[in-house]
């Protein structure tokens, strides 16, 4: 079984990778990117974990909130 890794803990292995400091207590809270239609990735994330297999592992917070990256842009429109 494969185990779901939780959003901090792909922040810090971001984190690594990178040597970009995070802000794990503060979460960014303005949409990330959008399409005219109001299609959002609320996170500058979405597209590195999309790529990872979150939009399948965490789909309840990813179709919501990481709509163009897993292309669940009329699934989890937010009103």
């Amino acid at each position: 079984m494969i185990k779901t890794i939780c959003i901090q803990q792909l922040q810090l292995i971001l984190l690594f990778f990178t040597e970009v400091v995070p802000q794990l207590s503060t979460p960014q809270t303005s949409k990330f990117k959008c399409l005219p239609n109001g299609c959002c990735d609320e996170h500058q994330w979405c597209r590195f974990w999309a790529s990872i297999g979150e939009c399948t592992a965490n789909p309840d917070w990813m179709t919501g909130n990481c709509q163009l990256a897993c292309n669940t842009c009329n699934a989890g429109i937010k009103g």
